[in-house]
């Protein structure tokens, strides 16, 4: 389900936002991917976006929206201060949800 989740996230994110993965996220960081715009520097940090993921086999009343959640505070937590996005990838309703963090 976590490696699945994260392949349909960033390929979601780079269809709908145009940003693609550079590199894992470093433990601590809230997220699992940095994110840029095609072209971006990648040592440049502070114009790197993170991107939480999680994937659900099958979800129960509530469940996306309570996980979206925790993810989002998981990226507020985070010891980057960048931009973060939170994926949940829904599989039992070929679903991605998502949302920012600014």
């Amino acid at each position: 389900t976590e490696a699945g989740a994260y392949c349909i996230a960033l390929a979601s994110i780079e269809l709908t936002c145009g940003l693609y993965a550079l590199r894992r996220a470093e433990t601590k960081s809230g997220a699992v991917y940095y994110l840029a715009p095609h072209g971006a520097e990648p040592d440049d940090l502070e114009n790197l976006v993170r991107l939480e993921v999680s994937g659900i086999d099958v979800a129960r009343s509530g469940s996306v929206s309570s996980r979206l959640k925790t993810k989002l505070e998981q990226l507020a937590q985070g010891a980057a201060n960048t931009p973060g996005i939170a994926a949940i990838v829904v599989f039992d309703q070929l679903t991605v949800v998502s949302a920012d963090l600014k």
